[in-house]
């Protein structure tokens, strides 16, 4: 189905003569707008929006506790039980959910899918929203409503900004802001954001901003290897290259990172709205620690007089987007629609830290054209369908402008790594979920995706070295057609107020992305730079690979007070099987294990299984002393190749998260400790690293007026040295561009103590 297909399917939904609008008279309110109450039972008059069964979700409280101490949208995840993030930039990390991580997990920012652009995977969908901006949070980990997930078999996360705001029946014109500030001593880290929304009762206009920059952050202690390869050793070099300590984590730092968003919202008929945002998203660049190039801008860095090559294009690293949506009430449910374009510029090179006078400019554009369509059906009482589409046009084109003076180096024709990349994708479901009785809740989808893939023909530097693998490349089928058959089934029990079961079943499908499919060069220096897993080994594509199908099983329990302020407990338990799971085997000649290699990607079978604990409890309360709570929560995940009887990379040992909470009035004070088991089960594969245990304890205080908020922490309070578990391998300094260059066994450390403040103000 094509574009214009789905927009007349859009169109006609809307304009239908059968479809009736639901009668304005009716004065309920869903998110400040009236809507038109559907004869549900009570237990699901406010499902509309979604699912019964609907993940997982961070509160306010959580957002603005968090969004003190990172830019890293990402970030705020961390405190939903079986979610890490794998580090990268400073405002870059990749979340994980319950041992998937990237594209097997469907990330959607004000409900776009928005993809990666580049062999490095340095802006992931998270990036493209600042913290400040975030108003709601949704996670859903594993079993995934079919409506909500497609072309994904880890879970789906949903990141959402505020929705329109409009006076109300009293008001003639709303006027309200907010503007915020902050600051964090380790890495000298700073910013700020502003948001404006002028509304009447029909029409409003948000604008917001948002900047921040900081240095390189420093670990608690020393972590790098002796040897010539460092170049702060060279005291002919030290005078030209960045500062950077043997505790300074190089690559950490970032500069000029701003969003800003303009949103317009109609509200039309008092049951239909209608929103436009607008955004864009730059960075004049942005240090990996775990990658072999940063991202840059085409403005020469100030420490790096090679960067003046790059002058000859227009700045790059901008993200861009025009994201329309429509949502209606009408006598038989609810429909709701979405259309969106992405376009994306990508530049990367070596920052000064790295290797003096090396340079290696790299370059890629793409954009996005999705939406989607789905109508919301009350059947009766007791049963409600969702049917829809959603598709998405993804194009990639990846280049390395020749820079050499010499043949069979870089010199002297562009270098295509991914040349017309295609990759689109069209999917339909169809959902029923029925309350049988106060006791049951049921929930049955189907879905179908067609992934199509495809890329143009290749060239390397020269018609050296390169041209074999060209040419090998060029004589192949390229393009790829699969197709996804996904399931969920997913029941709840409640037998009583103070408890409640799920149990769920699920088939997912991913097709690998064009960075696994389509790289194509084995020489080294080309391999090195295709590697989105931070594990500093070169990646080689497979044209052949076949989609993931995972089959996972998973139940829970859900114990708690009846009124759910007291106490609770919840516990999950999970297994998931994967035909034909993205893993890589090493190329021929490639067979030490301590030294980085070069890969392919490969299919094998998998197995992941694990177990999400949490829990809070109110202590009590003391007359003017206040209320005490303490939560926790604890994951655990493994993962196994059973083709290669190898464990999966990227699996985040055993942690958990503990807290005591003191609340007095507007006051709030935690004590919140970290733990996290030894690492010692790697990918044997990639020569993945281990790393040590470790504990953390952070201290974190807030105080709330009717409109401003201080917040004031202390992180790593101990200043404790500890390896980020999936941090990958420390490649900031040295001569990145070859194999060994950077000696192989350096993990990235985490922060040292840092002092943070945030100051914000509403009105």
């Amino acid at each position: 189905m094509n574009k214009p297909t789905l927009l007349s399917l859009a169109v006609s939904l809307i304009f239908s003569p059968t479809i009736g609008m639901a009668d304005s008279s009716d004065n309920s309110r869903q998110n400040g707008i009236p809507v038109k109450a559907l004869p549900l039972l009570d237990v699901q008059a406010s499902r509309m929006e979604g699912p019964a069964f609907e993940g997982q979700s961070l509160s306010s409280s959580s957002l603005a506790r968090q969004r003190i101490n990172t830019n890293d949208t990402a970030r705020l995840l961390e405190d939903i039980p079986g979610v890490s993030t794998y580090g990268a930039g400073g405002i870059s990390s990749l979340p994980t959910i319950r041992g998937f991580a990237d594209d097997r997990i469907r990330t959607q920012v004000d409900g776009m899918d928005l993809m990666s652009a580049c062999p490095n995977h340095m802006n992931p969908a998270l990036s493209y929203i600042d913290p400040s901006n975030v108003e709601t949070v949704q996670v859903y980990a594993g079993i995934t409503p079919v409506s909500v997930g497609g072309d994904s078999i880890g879970g789906t996360i949903q990141v959402n900004s505020a929705r329109p705001k409009f006076a109300k029946d009293d008001q003639d014109l709303l006027v309200t802001g907010k503007l915020g500030t902050f600051y964090r001593s380790n890495g000298a880290a700073r910013g700020g954001n502003v948001a404006l929304t002028l509304a009447s009762q029909n029409l409003s206009l948000t604008y917001t901003d948002s900047y921040s920059q900081a240095n390189n952050y420093r670990a608690a202690g020393d972590f790098k290897k002796p040897g010539g390869w460092n170049q702060q050793n060279n005291p002919f070099l030290r005078p030209f290259i960045d500062k950077v300590t043997e505790r300074t984590v190089a690559g950490t730092a970032y500069r000029g990172s701003r969003h800003r968003e303009l949103t317009l919202g109609w509200k039309i008929l008092d049951n239909h709205l209608l929103e436009l945002k607008l955004g864009e998203q730059s960075i004049d660049w942005e240090g990996f620690p775990n990658q072999r190039m940063d991202m840059v801008s085409s403005e020469p860095h100030p420490a790096n007089p090679g960067n003046f090559l790059l002058n000859t294009k227009k700045p790059a690293n901008v993200n861009r987007t025009a994201n329309l949506h429509y949502t209606g009430q009408f006598d038989w449910g609810e429909l709701e629609m979405r259309y969106f374009h992405q376009s994306l510029e990508h530049s990367m090179d070596m920052l000064p830290h790295r290797y003096m006078f090396m340079m290696m400019p790299m370059l890629s554009e793409a954009t996005t054209d999705g939406g989607m369509a789905k109508a919301t059906i009350a059947l009766s009482d007791q049963h409600i369908v969702r049917l829809g589409t959603d598709f998405q046009f993804y194009r990639l084109d990846d280049w390395w402008p020749g820079i050499g003076l010499l043949p069979n180096s870089m010199c002297c024709d562009n270098f295509w790594n991914i040349r017309d990349g295609k990759r689109d994708r069209i999917g339909v479901f169809g959902e029923w979920e029925t309350q049988w009785s106060r006791q049951w809740t049921t929930l049955l989808g189907i879905r179908t995706d067609r992934v199509k893939s495809n890329t143009g023909s290749v060239q390397g530097y020269s018609s050296g070295s390169y041209q074999a693998d060209a040419d090998a490349f060029n004589a192949l089928h390229r393009s790829r057609e699969d197709y996804h058959y996904d399931l969920t089934a997913l029941s709840r029990f409640t037998p009583d107020d103070g408890q409640s079961y799920e149990f769920g079943f699920a088939r997912k499908t991913r097709s690998p992305n064009l960075y696994e499919r389509y790289p194509w060069s084995r020489l080294p220096m080309a391999a090195l730079m295709n590697n989105f897993v931070g594990d500093g080994n070169g990646y080689v594509g497979n044209p052949d690979l076949k989609p993931e199908v995972a089959y996972t099983i998973s139940a829970s329990g859900d114990w708690h007070d009846a009124d759910r302020e007291k106490w609770q407990v919840k516990t999950t338990g999970y297994v998931t099987y994967v035909e034909h799971y993205v893993d890589a085997v090493r190329l021929p000649g490639y067979n030490r294990n301590d030294e980085y290699m070069l890969l392919q990607y490969a299919n094998a079978d998998a197995r992941l299984y694990g177990l999400d604990v949490s829990g809070s409890y109110r202590l009590g309360s003391l007359a003017k002393v206040g209320s005490f709570t303490v939560t926790g929560m604890v994951s655990y995940v493994r993962g196994e190749n059973r083709t290669t009887d190898d464990n999966l990379y990227r699996m985040m040992p055993l942690n958990g998260k503990f807290a005591l909470e003191h609340k007095l009035g507007s006051w709030t004070n935690t004590l919140e400790m970290h733990a996290v088991a030894e690492k010692d089960r790697v990918s044997q594969m990639r020569n993945e690293i281990t790393t040590p245990g470790y504990t953390l304890f952070n201290l974190r205080s807030s105080v709330e007026w009717q409109r401003a908020r201080l917040d004031l922490s202390v992180e790593n309070l101990f200043n404790r040295f500890y390896y980020l578990p999936l941090g990958g391998a420390y490649l900031a300094e040295g001569n990145s561009m070859t194999t060994n260059g950077v000696p192989w066994g350096m993990g990235v450390p985490g922060r040292g103590r840092s002092i943070n403040v945030a100051l914000s103000y509403s009105f």
